[in-house]
């Protein structure tokens, strides 16, 4: 593993914890501490961005890739590769080689796990993607592979704490 991902596992949960200490924080403190801890990454190397921490947003980047929470990654493909909607839980990415992956919740724990890997795969399949390996259900998860012009995803949909809907992108 390279120093910036380490940097980048040590610095999320690090990010995560000082958004839980400021609850309660005067705004004054919130943006001083904020803006300590964006320099601090920034000094290692680390693009962070914690302007919207206290809804759960995180943005950090670094010049191998990227994570984020509560939106899609940097530069996910959103023009060849058609997503569902709902609430975006987090995602990645890295440079090289490219690949994406954002996960996305679209309902409730003990939802329907099959009717959201349909509405993924149609519109997936109404975007221009073929299927590359047919979807499989082995009882934790759906899964299958698709493919457009430029990209293969792999498509997974589970049902833990939520039906989560998630994507991984890369380049064919």
């Amino acid at each position: 593993m390279t120093h910036r991902r380490t940097r980048m596992l040590i610095a999320v949960p690090s990010i995560v914890l000082i958004g839980v200490s400021l609850v309660g924080c005067g705004n004054a403190v919130k943006d001083a501490v904020k803006n300590k801890v964006e320099d601090d990454l920034k000094s290692q190397g680390v693009d962070a961005n914690l302007d919207d921490i206290e809804n759960g947003n995180i943005e950090i980047d670094t010049t191998d890739g990227g994570v984020t929470t509560g939106k899609l990654p940097k530069t996910f493909p959103t023009d060849d590769v058609a997503i569902v909607d709902g609430k975006i839980l987090g995602g990645q990415y890295t440079k090289n080689p490219a690949t994406w992956t954002v996960v996305i919740q679209v309902g409730d724990a003990g939802g329907d796990k099959a009717g959201a890997y349909s509405t993924a795969e149609e519109k997936l399949t109404g975007g221009g993607a073929e299927t590359v390996t047919e979807k499989v259900d082995n009882g934790t998860a759906i899964t299958g592979q698709y493919a457009t012009d430029t990209y293969l995803v792999t498509l997974a949909v589970t049902d833990s704490n939520g039906v989560d809907v998630s994507y991984t992108v890369s380049p064919k």
